[in-house]
């Protein structure tokens, strides 16, 4: 064998040709696993490097234990499904000559192979406290969901699987579940000592789970957490939440009547925090959330409200959002949806009675404040009512944005929309970024000629609900003005 290839350097870089290292967030982590393996075998000076990357990342636990001895292991029957499963506990022994492998693991992540799952007890066994440290000393990252029998898997369970589980380097864990109870089940209690330097949790779970009471200043290197489908109880930990140093992505759901207001305390509120992703019941908890952050960082707010908003409710968050410009020049992303509706083209969302109240328009003055987040890139804003855009309007927001790469400006209930083709033509012309447009407009009148200029980032154009005579002509004007569209909704 060739000297250079008993270089480290040389042998990693020759292995990673082995490896789809993809980091987008909807493709899963690709190895070629029979090479990997072959190349293991071929001699020892590879041996080391190509078992590290072919045990690496894991997507179930059964790889591991099918490398057990036949005479303790077998495969049965469970919710239908074909699981590995212990016939008796391994010696000392048999564990030991794991470990050859199991140290090599450094998470239990979603990955381009789906092996069958392991059942309940061989589960609880390989987390208990004894054993979990000695497995996985390198484990950094924990899908429990993974590990466990699937997206059945208990929550409850879960947590007292990791409860007793010890494992120091851990830092990434998620609790995923799409079981659904028929019941309340109790509060979920999430203990420290088995992760003490956590700093990206996520749990995600169906209805019937009642909170999550985690003490959450146990946790003080938290940089990330998600609880989107649990309810946020600030007396179960979560005024320590609102306190920690390094939080910089925070996913959360308020429940009706939360209130931070409440809360009086010295110590600075979400310091770090960079992207606030919230549901709340009525916008002016936001609002008061916002005002009383003091991170210089924050740079993405997006609102999902479960009640409809008023003028004055969505003319207070965006002075709030003004006020966070001020003080967070990184400010780029603003999304303010209802909850459950995205008013997005194909269907209607089911309307509240008073649908028609004229409070639920948008007049300019409202939206003003905006105007001033002169370094917007995405602004996402779905209204029941009518927001009051036309083309003076439209012109402002291309001077006020000229970087913008996302707008959608809706309204839901019928109205005429104000917005012409050549308001769009200058929009386009004076936003080279935009890549997709989500507007209402008049399109009755569609200019003669062809545009002067040919905009070519625009990628998504979505006018459903405009008014148009001519469809045909207006399709034809839209797409010779940005010939690079991919996705056109026009009905």
């Amino acid at each position: 064998m060739h000297a250079c290839l008993r270089i480290a350097e040389i042998l990693d870089l020759i292995i990673g040709f082995m490896v789809d290292d993809t980091h987008e967030p909807d493709k899963f982590c690709g190895i070629r696993h029979q090479d990997l393996a072959r190349l293991a075998r071929t001699c020892k000076a590879f041996k080391d490097p190509a078992l590290d990357v072919l045990w690496r990342t894991q997507s179930s636990l059964s790889p591991l234990i099918r490398c057990l001895p036949s005479r303790l292991r077998t495969t049965k029957r469970y919710w239908g499904r074909r699981v590995v499963s212990l016939r008796k506990e391994p010696s000392h022994e048999d564990w030991f000559r794991l470990q050859r492998y199991s140290h090599r693991i450094r998470a239990f992540d979603h990955c381009s192979r789906s092996p069958r799952p392991v059942c309940k007890n061989t589960l609880d066994t390989v987390f208990s406290p004894n054993l979990s440290q000695k497995l996985f000393p390198s484990l950094r990252t924990l899908d429990l969901a993974v590990v466990g029998y699937g997206p059945m898997f208990l929550v409850p369970h879960s947590f007292l699987v990791i409860n007793s589980a010890s494992l120091p380097q851990l830092v990434r864990l998620t609790f995923s579940t799409s079981y659904k109870s028929s019941c309340k089940l109790p509060p979920i209690h999430f203990k420290p000592a088995c992760a003490p330097f956590l700093e990206a949790l996520t749990i995600n779970v169906r209805d019937g789970f009642d909170s999550v009471i985690v003490n959450f200043g146990d946790f003080p290197r938290l940089r990330s957490l998600n609880l989107s489908d649990l309810p946020f109880h600030p007396f179960h930990g979560g005024w320590e939440l609102i306190h920690l140093q390094y939080l910089c992505d925070l996913t959360v759901t308020l429940p009706d009547g939360f209130d931070i207001d409440v809360h009086s305390s010295t110590q600075p509120v979400f310091p770090s925090l960079q992207r606030l992703s919230v549901s709340v019941g009525s916008l002016n908890q936001v609002t008061n959330l916002l005002l009383s952050t003091t991170s210089p960082d924050l740079s993405s707010v997006k609102v999902s409200c479960r009640s409809p908003a008023t003028q004055s409710d969505i003319h207070a968050l965006f002075r709030a959002i003004e006020h966070v410009n001020e003080r967070s020049p990184n400010f780029c992303t603003l999304k303010v949806h209802k909850e459950h509706c995205s008013f997005i083209t194909t269907s209607w969302p089911i309307l509240p009675a008073n649908w028609d109240d004229p409070s639920h328009d948008l007049p300019r003055s409202t939206l003003a404040p905006l105007l001033a987040c002169h370094n917007l890139r995405v602004l996402e804003l779905y209204v029941l009512g009518e927001p009051a855009i036309d083309d003076a309007f439209v012109a402002m927001t291309a001077l006020a944005w000229p970087d913008i790469e996302v707008l959608h400006l809706c309204g839901i209930r019928g109205y005429i929309p104000r917005v012409s083709l050549r308001g769009i033509r200058e929009l386009l012309q004076r936003c080279q970024r935009l890549r997709s447009l989500y507007i209402q407009i008049d399109g009755t009148n569609v200019p003669e000629g062809e545009p002067e200029m040919r905009p070519l980032s625009l990628e998504i154009l979505d006018i459903f609900g405009s008014r148009m005579t001519d469809t045909l002509a207006v399709e034809r004007y839209l797409r010779i003005l940005a010939p690079k569209l991919k996705s056109l909704i026009l009905y």
